[in-house]
């Protein structure tokens, strides 16, 4: 089953990086509550919850498509949508409440799983969540976004000194990280002392053999 499930974190990495790149923003999307605010308009303000077909129902525009769309994103298309009726709308757009709460953490950490989230959190965060990296020589771990594109970052942005957490988790994210190969030192230290050990005998024999 382990070896199942590893297999299809492997081809759920693979796959999203024909459409790598690095989306840090949160994508809208259904059953998301959303706040939208216009300045000293509070008729054209007010929250709405994202229906499952993606749309919410505006005061007098109607029918808005927001799901798959961004913070920022938004806030141009309600500027342009509210410029017949305001001069120059000053619109912002929050995130009041997430429809799917949770990140995930898959590969060589202590505790892999699910975890809730109530606000976007830094890898830091994550990895504390999870217990921690089982393997410190980790040198890069994915982040597999909602929208399936892939972020690669370095451990060293994450633990390196004066790391800036510029990386953030968002609901519905996944953290990826490999298991790395580990030399086994113990394991080759013994067989050299098998090998030092048959080497003496071979030559104590040749030895004999000789006299």
């Amino acid at each position: 089953m382990k070896l199942f499930n590893g297999l299809m974190v492997l081809f759920a990495v693979f796959f999203a990086a024909a459409v790598q790149g690095e989306v840090q923003q949160y994508i809208l999307q259904p059953g998301d509550v959303i706040s939208i605010d216009v300045v000293e308009h509070p008729e054209f303000s007010g929250r709405h919850k994202i229906r499952p077909d993606g749309r919410i129902n505006y005061p007098v525009l109607g029918e808005i498509e927001v799901s798959g769309l961004t913070c920022e994103q938004l806030v141009k298309v309600m500027q342009g949508k509210l410029t017949s009726y305001v001069n120059n709308p000053v619109v912002s757009v929050s995130i009041e409440a997430y429809y799917a709460n949770k990140v995930y953490v898959l590969g060589n950490v202590r505790n892999s799983g699910q975890f809730e989230i109530y606000e976007p959190v830094d890898l830091l965060k994550v990895l504390a969540m999870c217990g921690g990296l089982v393997n410190q020589r980790v040198k890069t771990l994915k982040i597999i976004r909602a929208d399936g594109s892939v972020v690669t970052v370095s451990t060293k942005e994450i633990f390196g000194a004066g790391a800036k957490q510029k990386y953030m988790m968002y609901p519905g994210d996944t953290m990826f990280v490999p298991h790395t190969a580990e030399i086994p030192w113990a394991l080759i230290s013994s067989l050299l002392g098998i090998i030092s050990v048959s080497l003496g005998i071979v030559l104590s024999v040749n030895a004999l053999a000789k006299k």
